[in-house]
């Protein structure tokens, strides 16, 4: 393997795993050309370092060679990297003689349980690999379900990264609409006043008894008049209480080895559209859309109002926050293929064909094997 990678600093964190594991399979694949001379299996090991090249090339920048903005949104190093190395590692199998097929049984079948749906017909059970005797008959069957299974585990990160870029552009969205909205306002803060009349509410009825002269504002107590500072103060106040929304909802997710940052997208969400509720509920109160709060006292209650309603908006994130805790769930990991159950709880049973004892089939030569 060529060492001028090794010298090129890392920032992401999906590229040390990847590289350890071509390195492993790069390993098992010396191994295996060393137990060989059969001319067929030579061709196989070249078509497995190819892969194992490209996945290394890819995390590694190397090939292929995309703008780097382009690269970060559509992911294609790292679906470059990974389906190469996927495709390297059920290729080996054809190399694998029998103990080493069978070591591969109980990796395969808590992969597949933990990526396919649990009704769905391919998944197999150790049990069920076990029926099989000879190396010519377990083959096909591990190749097929560790192809489909790693099939569905490239499918789920890229929903993944479309779930990232789909925060991330409503993120970019509200953060330009609430630019415009405090520039516009700034210069104009008789167009969206958040500003409240100086008023004495009588505390059993709730009822305003007298108006004093002045408002209370945002940026002072007692003003004449609206001032542009006002949609930037409560926009201030609404990012804070959006980024403390952000901060819950991050100590809820769990962390995740997948190669891109949800939680980070999600938080993204939050801290403008803290800004944005903060602003649109003042203007609600101010409206008397809500009742009993057609009057804030004092310009220190309008500041509080302004961080809870920036605090407010998880409860309209709550969705998203479910969202991306089911598709990180989604994601296998060693903790759950660790409490994987081997059998599926549910799916339909699938009767086992009889194969002739010794006889390789079409499936052991490459083709589509039989299913089991």
């Amino acid at each position: 393997m060529p060492d001028g990678d090794r010298s090129k600093p890392v920032k992401r964190v999906w590229v040390p795993q990847v590289a350890v594991d071509v390195d492993a399979l790069w390993v098992r694949t010396d191994v295996a050309e060393a137990r060989s001379s059969d001319p067929a299996r030579k061709a196989l090991i070249c078509g497995v370092r190819r892969h194992l090249e490209k996945a290394r090339n890819a995390a590694f920048r190397r090939d292929p060679l995309p703008g780097r903005l382009t690269n970060w949104w559509r992911g294609t190093l790292v679906e470059t990297a990974y389906r190469h190395m996927h495709a390297a590692e059920v290729q080996l199998l054809d190399l694998c003689d029998g103990p080493e097929l069978q070591a591969e049984i109980r990796p395969a079948v808590v992969r597949a349980n933990s990526v396919l749906n649990r009704e769905d017909p391919r998944q197999r059970t150790v049990e069920e690999f076990r029926e099989y005797r000879t190396a010519e008959q377990l083959r096909p069957r591990l190749r097929s379900i560790m192809r489909d299974s790693y099939a569905a585990l490239d499918s789920r990160q890229a929903q993944l990264r479309s779930f990232r870029n789909i925060l991330l552009l409503s993120a970019l969205s509200i953060t330009l609409l609430m630019t415009v909205t405090v520039v516009a306002v700034s210069n104009s803060p008789s167009v969206l006043p958040l500003c409240f009349p100086r008023a004495v509410v009588d505390a059993d009825s709730g009822s305003i008894v007298t108006t004093q002269a002045g408002l209370n504002c945002p940026t002072r107590s007692e003003a004449t008049a609206p001032t542009g500072g006002d949609v930037l103060v409560v926009a201030l106040l609404g990012l804070l209480g959006g980024a403390l929304a952000a901060a819950v909802s991050i100590r809820n997710l769990k962390g995740t080895t997948a190669a891109y940052d949800v939680p980070v997208a999600l938080a993204m969400v939050k801290v403008p559209l803290g800004a944005f509720t903060a602003v649109l509920g003042l203007v609600a109160i101010r409206g008397d859309f809500v009742p009993g709060l057609s009057a804030l006292d004092s310009q220190v209650q309008i500041l509080a109002y302004a961080l809870v309603l920036g605090f407010a908006q998880q409860l309209l994130t709550r969705l998203l926050d479910q969202r991306a805790q089911t598709l990180l769930d989604a994601m296998p990991s060693k903790d759950t293929a660790d409490q994987m159950r081997l059998s599926p709880a549910a799916r339909p049973s699938v009767a086992v064909a009889p194969i002739a004892s010794g006889t390789a089939g079409p499936a052991a030569a490459g083709g589509t094997p039989a299913a089991p």
